[in-house]
């Protein structure tokens, strides 16, 4: 089986239009419908939000934050 990952608005009237790929050929196939949940996003998008807030302000200056991230990103490589 393939999976090819498409996005696509329920219209108003409730259908769903999709186009898929030219290398998908014609015939039977399984369609599932994923509804994002977009008042949860919001919610939990302020709610983090909110918690950074709460937090103390850093007081690493931009390089030291700068020099954490490379160090971070030189031990991916090792």
């Amino acid at each position: 089986m393939r999976a090819v990952k498409l996005e696509s608005v329920v219209s108003k009237n409730r259908r769903l239009s999709l186009t898929v790929p030219p290398e998908i050929p014609s015939g039977p196939v399984e369609v599932l419908i994923f509804v994002r949940d977009m008042e949860a996003q919001r919610t939990s998008l302020i709610g983090f939000l909110d918690a950074l807030r709460s937090e103390p302000a850093s007081t690493r200056s931009a390089d030291t934050i700068e020099a954490a991230v490379a160090a971070e990103r030189d031990a991916w490589d090792e």
